[in-house]
């Protein structure tokens, strides 16, 4: 009987050396197994890859969504994404993008969009394609099929249909007679008004107007101007291209009665390719330079003053190129 408790006291010793070598074994094993890097992703070189996020996609009325569209492409191009918004049923609150450079000479493009929707039912974000170009060679891929289930916070059995207004209620007594007094005088007062401003209308006509300002010379102006902004001695590409680019747009709007100043790249391209007033070589200059403002624009490049020169350079040789036939410089 003396025996017995040296064995359970030998027992429990065994029993703590086991548990000690099974936490050192998982200690190195983690160490060895689970402490390793995680690798980076590898994309293919030659083609585009869009993944995305989203946080939700079933949402209450005005409600935001928060969608992040990760695209990864070759360092040598540029891509274009499609416009987001759709009256009632996509609207667009707020977005933000960052392009990061990686080490398998491809661009990690991040855009992040914040939605809404104020139109119940089942919603596509877009229906657009995201494209980029390498040279000569173009890469598109449909946009994410990413919808947005829209509902109501009113409950089921919620009448649908509007109250009728409640009966007209009658104004006690009658009207006074000097509430006639001004009604009548305010009514003399507008035809007078009224007749007064057509007489005035049609003596402007009668007046001869100065002829408007031909869109070349409006261009030729403001390039001028951001000339000697000092721009490209101060290395300042974004802002730089940001007006060199509105220039351009307003001249194609008020020469070629495009809404230019709104128009996305593509559409601006894809009219101005059905022009018969434009030659191949000037189609390849007004692509090229609106491709590239919008790289400095969105993707962030920061081209060297020589670029930017030819740019404005450029730019003057196109708007003097395309003037319209007949005006006269002033």
């Amino acid at each position: 009987m003396r025996n017995r408790p040296q064995r359970r006291k030998d027992a429990k010793t065994v029993d703590g050396a086991s548990c000690s070598v099974a936490l050192v074994c998982s200690v190195l094993l983690l160490l060895f197994t689970g402490c390793k890097p995680e690798e980076p992703k590898a994309y293919p070189q030659d083609r585009l890859t869009v993944e995305h996020t989203v946080d939700r996609e079933s949402i209450m009325v005005g409600d935001p969504v928060e969608l992040v569209l990760t695209a990864y492409y070759p360092s040598n191009a540029t891509l274009v994404l499609p416009e987001i918004g759709r009256e009632k049923e996509i609207v667009l609150l707020k977005r933000d993008w960052e392009s990061i450079p990686r080490e398998d000479n491809l661009i990690e493009s991040e855009s992040r969009y914040t939605l809404t929707s104020f139109r119940l039912g089942e919603h596509l974000v877009s229906t657009g394609t995201i494209s980029c170009a390498v040279g000569d060679q173009t890469f598109t891929t449909n946009f994410p099929p990413v919808s947005l289930a829209v509902k109501t916070s009113l409950p089921e059995d919620a009448p649908s249909k509007i109250a009728d207004i409640k009966p007209i209620q009658k104004l006690p007594g009658r009207v006074p007679p000097w509430l006639y007094v001004i009604v009548g005088a305010t009514l003399v007062a507008f035809l007078v008004g009224l007749i007064t401003s057509k007489l005035w209308k049609n003596r402007e006509t009668l007046l001869p107007k100065a002829p408007p300002i031909p869109p070349h010379i409006i261009a030729f102006k403001a390039l001028e101007m951001l000339k000697g902004k000092g721009l490209l001695e101060k290395d300042e590409c974004n802002p730089f291209y940001t007006e060199l680019s509105m220039i351009l747009r307003t001249y194609l709007e008020g020469r070629f009665h495009l809404n230019a100043p709104d128009e996305t790249t593509e559409e601006i391209v894809e009219e101005m390719s059905n022009s018969p007033e434009l030659n191949g070589a000037q189609r390849n200059i007004l692509q090229d330079f609106m491709r590239q403002a919008d790289m400095v624009k969105f993707a962030k490049g920061h081209p060297d003053r020589t670029t930017m020169e030819d740019a404005f350079d450029t730019t003057k040789q196109f708007v003097e190129e395309t003037k319209k036939s007949g005006e006269q410089d002033v």
